[in-house]
C-alpha cells in the first residue's frame, strides 16, 4: 500500500470505528479492514477461552471477506463456531508460540489441517496468521488471513510490514473492554 493511500485508509478506518460502540460490530469492521489491508480473500478471528491449563481458540468471526457488507447475526455466529485446541494447527501454533506465520503454500506445511477445506470445499493456499495481545502482552486471540488475492498468491513481506503499523483493535474481554494490539505483523 502506498504511504499516502495507507494514511487515507487509516483515517477512514478511524472514522468508521470511532462511532461504533458495539464490540461485536467493531471487531467485525476491523476484521473486514484487515482483509482489505492485506488483500486477503478471507479472514478469521479466534479468541482464547478457558483456563491456562486447558486453553482453546474459538472463532468469533470465521470466513469473513472484504466484500461482506452485513455482519452475521449472533445465531449464525454461534452455529458457525470453530474451536481449535491450543497448540494444534497453524492457529494453535501461532497462539502457543506468539509469533507471526506467513505460509506461501498451506498444504506443504505440516501444521496445516485440511479439515475445514474438506468441509467447505474451499481451497486454502496462502496464510498469514498473527497473535492479538492485551496490554499485558498476553495472547488473547489470533487473526488469520487466507489466500492473498489474486489467485491465492503468497502474502508478501510488505503485507507483514503493513501489520507493523500500530493498529489498535478493541475486543471485549469478559464484560470489560480490552484494548489490544495485533502483534508481530500488525
Amino acid at each position: 500500500m502506498h504511504p499516502s493511500n495507507e494514511r487515507e485508509f487509516f483515517l477512514e478506518l478511524v472514522k468508521d470505528i470511532s462511532n461504533e460502540l458495539d464490540m461485536t460490530n467493531l471487531s467485525y469492521k476491523i476484521l473486514i479492514n484487515v482483509c482489505i489491508m492485506v488483500n486477503a480473500d478471507r479472514c478469521s478471528l479466534f479468541l482464547v477461552e478457558g483456563p491456562s491449563h486447558k486453553r482453546t481458540l474459538v472463532s468469533k468471526f470465521f470466513d469473513v471477506h472484504s466484500g461482506t457488507t452485513v455482519r452475521p447475526s449472533s445465531s449464525t455466529l454461534d452455529s458457525n463456531e470453530v474451536q481449535v485446541p491450543w497448540g494444534k494447527g497453524i492457529i494453535g501454533y501461532v497462539a502457543e508460540h506468539g509469533e507471526t506465520v506467513n505460509i506461501p503454500n498451506a498444504y506443504e506445511d505440516h501444521r496445516f489441517s485440511d479439515e475445514i477445506d474438506k468441509l467447505t470445499g474451499y481451497k486454502t493456499q496462502s496464510i498469514l496468521c498473527m497473535t492479538i495481545r492485551n496490554s499485558d502482552g498476553e495472547v488473547i486471540g489470533v487473526v488469520q488471513a487466507i489466500n492473498k488475492n489474486p489467485s491465492g498468491t503468497p502474502f508478501t513481506e510488505d503485507d507483514e510490514k503493513v501489520h507493523e503499523n500500530p493498529c489498535v483493535l478493541l475486543i471485549p474481554k469478559g464484560r470489560a473492554l480490552g484494548v489490544v494490539t495485533l502483534e508481530g505483523a500488525w
